[in-house]
C-alpha cells in the first residue's frame, strides 16, 4: 500500500465539505470543521489500510490534515477555493492548485516518519 496515495486520496471529499460556504475569509469555525472531519477520515484511512498502530495514526493524520488547511488558507482565497468546491461537487476534476497541496502535505507527513 502507498502511505502518500492513501493519505491522498482519503481527505479530499472533506476537504471541499468543511470550507465551502459564503464567507469571504477563512474563519476558525471552518478551521475547526474542516480539522475534525480530515483527521477522522485520515485515521480511519490509516488504521483500515496499514498496520500503524492507533497513537501514530491519529498523529499522521493530524499532522497531514493541519499541513492540508495552513496550505489551503495561505495559497487559495476563499472565493477561488468556494469555485473549486462547487466545480468538484458536480462531478469536475480536482483542481492542480488543490491535488499540489495534497501531494505536498503527504510527502511531508511521509517524510517525516
Amino acid at each position: 500500500m502507498n502511505l502518500i496515495h492513501l493519505l491522498k486520496v482519503a481527505p479530499v471529499a472533506v476537504l471541499l465539505v468543511a470550507c465551502g460556504g459564503a464567507s469571504d475569509t477563512y474563519t476558525s469555525e471552518m478551521e475547526a470543521e474542516y480539522l475534525e472531519l480530515c483527521i477522522q477520515e485520515a485515521e480511519a484511512s490509516l488504521m483500515n489500510e496499514t498496520e500503524i498502530d492507533a497513537d501514530t495514526a491519529s498523529d499522521v493524520a493530524t499532522d497531514y490534515c493541519e499541513c492540508t488547511w495552513s496550505e489551503i488558507t495561505s495559497t487559495l482565497a476563499v472565493e477561488n477555493f468556494n469555485e473549486m468546491d462547487a466545480a468538484v461537487s458536480v462531478g469536475g476534476a480536482m483542481p492542480a492548485e488543490l491535488n499540489a497541496i495534497i501531494e505536498t502535505c503527504a510527502e511531508r507527513v511521509f517524510t517525516a516518519l
